[in-house]
């Protein structure tokens, strides 16, 4: 039988429910798959979607479906006007980057960010990210030799600024008051408890601070992604046929000044939130798990694996939105029409897998084949950097702290609200 084939006699026009952010993650994607593996729920404003909540279900979604795209314009409630204003998830799905082009434009766009995230690019960066850690592990000793039995917050004390600074220096962003405005007006975009309003102000200041950011690199030019992102926007080393059109023109590999600025905005919270939440996730893993942190400690296996074994049993996506049918189709029983919209249950997905919630958190397992970093054309490309980043920085941290543990119990900790983030608000640990 085909994947794609079935039928279920679930629509979008009954929701189960809505999808709920203070719910655990993975408590949610368990309630939701005994509905099925695709599931019609609803977003904040009785926005409607399919949500896929299983591993095959959000594989097939991510990389095989034939008639399911990420253009917005084949978004049916979007284009009849049907969002409320000032629905907060619509910047997260509506733009001018390669999250939200298909075919010939997702590649032009795709092709401007590549040579950031070269082997031999990233490799470079191995020296700089270990540095980067170990200085920020020295201040973390300063504070544990200081008072030996408190508690620190890992996520913000290490996580956050390892990411953050290295996303950064990427974008050629020295300045740590910059770097901090970046950060602010991102998670106010983010945040429920936020105000439409305020919301509003921080999406402007994001995008005010980006081009500031691409004015000063026209004028002094730099060895980083923001300046060749401006190079290519304006024909700059292009050759003969990128030099004759106008800026903006989709003749050629050129961006326009809007793709400029969103492609910088989607490296920024891809190259950082991301990191920092699959980082703290993993360590919080391995701190839960202690056999497992033991067979590290011993050298049975490499800090990569217990990043690959941290990504499927607790990855920093909650939920990845959107794709949309271009016409009425089936997906493992349940039909999906035309213009209607898919969203994946990314974290869930990956810890329900093929071996299993059963299996634990396991770092001798292959994990070959999760979804953390997406799959098919719109594959994370900076996968590769996100993991030397991890590795480096879970390595260092058992090395300088071999005694390090959890500062509270498990069950003390919080959880982001948040409909896209999966992770903890703070990891208090003992430094020992």
């Amino acid at each position: 039988m085909s994947m794609f084939a079935g039928g279920s006699g679930l629509t979008l026009d009954e929701p189960v429910g809505p999808l709920d952010p203070t719910l655990p993650t993975h408590a949610e994607g368990s309630l939701l798959r005994r509905y099925g593996p695709l599931v019609p729920v609803s977003l904040p404003g009785g926005v409607r979607t399919w949500a896929a909540t299983t591993h095959e279900a959000s594989r097939i979604v991510l990389e095989h479906h034939p008639h399911l795209v990420k253009s917005p314009a084949y978004w049916g409630a979007l284009q009849r006007g049907e969002l409320p204003d000032g629905w907060p998830l619509l910047p997260f799905i509506v733009g001018e980057s390669m999250l939200f082009a298909d075919g010939a434009d997702h590649r032009r766009l795709r092709r401007a960010v590549i040579p950031a995230f070269t082997p031999r690019r990233v490799a470079a960066l191995a020296p700089r990210i270990e540095l980067l850690t170990r200085e920020l592990l020295d201040e973390l000793s300063v504070a544990a030799d200081s008072a030996p039995d408190a508690t620190v917050d890992l996520k913000e004390r290490f996580a956050y600024p390892l990411a953050l600074r290295i996303i950064c220096e990427l974008f050629g962003i020295t300045g740590e008051e910059r770097q901090i405005s970046l950060r602010d007006h991102y998670a106010n975009m983010l945040d429920l408890a936020a105000s439409d309003t305020e919301r509003h102000a921080a999406a402007l200041g994001l995008h005010e601070d980006l081009r500031l950011l691409v004015a000063a690199k026209r004028v002094a030019p730099g060895d980083d992604l923001t300046s060749d992102l401006v190079r290519t926007t304006d024909g700059i080393g292009m050759g003969e046929g990128g030099t004759d059109q106008p800026g903006g023109s989709k003749g050629d590999d050129r961006l326009t000044e809007k793709e400029l600025i969103d492609t910088l905005q989607l490296v920024l919270i891809a190259g950082h939130e991301t990191v920092l939440n699959a980082l703290t996730n993993t360590v919080h893993a391995l701190l839960t798990h202690p056999d497992q942190l033991d067979l590290l400690r011993e050298g049975e296996h490499d800090w990569a694996a217990a990043l690959e074994a941290g990504l499927v049993w607790d990855g920093p996506l909650r939920n990845l939105y959107m794709r949309f049918a271009v016409q009425d189709t089936e997906i493992l029983g349940t039909t999906v029409r035309k213009g209607e919209p898919v969203i994946v249950l990314l974290a869930a997905s990956d810890r329900h897998g093929t071996a299993g919630p059963e299996a634990g958190f396991d770092i001798t397992r292959s994990h070959r084949g999760h979804l953390a970093f997406g799959a098919g054309p719109h594959f994370c490309i900076g996968a590769p950097l996100a993991r030397l980043e991890g590795s480096i920085a879970l390595r260092e941290l058992f090395r300088r702290h071999p005694r390090l543990s959890l500062g509270v119990s498990p069950e003390e900790l919080e959880y982001v609200v948040s409909p896209a983030v999966n992770g903890v608000t703070a990891l208090p640990v003992r430094l020992g």
